[in-house]
């Protein structure tokens, strides 16, 4: 159990153990990053939507309430997580006005209705109040079946201006290099996944793992290119 929690704790925020043993190191340390870097934009009452096992919830220094908030029903089983309300994938079980901050992280790829999604968004949220989000770009299906978009950072400021939010930051991430050795490795992990039990696949990808992370520090000698990466990270402000 300690050894799965320890490799849990390695995959959302990987050190450098990390950059050892986890294939996604590459993709997952720089969202570790950027959440960490926008976490002074979080605080107060927060409701974290699809927590999960609230992988982040240490770097909200200024949170005084954490509600974790998820689906039943979803690409993988909930052993190990944290959430305090599940909710029926339309409606947040919650009154307006309710938090001062919103976070989600990884999810609306995994939302069918993004109109009803933000317009839950913007009703629990305090007029005013930020939410901090990371969505991804170039990333494989995951959770299947509920995989359902991927968002350019053009359609994003769409939906966001749609639904009455305000762009207060925005980065892309992991627009250089990396990408394609995560790339690799992620390849080389959900095919070796397939047909070996998961801890041996884990063992086999390690070497490949290591191999392409040391191969990405090129990157810093290489140009970025902005129209070609891993995901993004927002503030919003809802301005109802």
């Amino acid at each position: 159990m300690k050894i799965k929690s320890y490799l849990l704790q390695q995959f959302f925020r990987p050190g450098m153990i990390g950059f050892f043993i986890n294939p996604f190191f590459l993709g997952r340390s720089a969202m570790y990053i950027n959440v960490k870097k926008y976490s002074k934009f979080v605080s107060g009452k927060t409701l974290d939507v699809g927590s999960g096992s609230k992988p982040y919830i240490g770097l909200f220094n200024k949170v005084t309430t954490y509600i974790g908030m998820d689906i039943e029903q979803s690409g993988h089983k909930h052993q190990r997580e944290y959430i305090d309300v599940f909710y029926d994938g339309e409606t947040f079980p919650f009154e307006e006005n309710t938090f001062d901050s919103l976070v989600f992280f990884e999810v609306l790829e995994h939302v069918f209705n993004p109109d009803t999604f933000f317009k839950q968004i913007s009703k629990v949220v305090k007029p005013g109040g930020n939410c901090l989000v990371t969505i991804p770009f170039i990333w494989g299906e995951h959770e299947q079946p509920y995989d359902f978009a991927r968002y350019s950072s053009f359609g994003l400021k769409h939906m966001f201006d749609k639904h009455g939010f305000e762009i207060v930051e925005h980065k892309k991430y992991l627009t250089d290099f990396r990408l394609i050795f995560l790339l690799i490795n992620s390849y080389l992990y959900t095919t070796f996944k397939k047909y070996l039990p998961g801890y041996l696949a884990w063992g086999l990808i390690i070497p490949f793992s290591f191999l392409n992370n040391l191969l990405g520090l090129i990157s810093y000698v290489l140009p970025k290119n902005n129209d070609l990466y891993f995901g993004n990270i927002y503030v919003l402000k809802n301005k109802k």
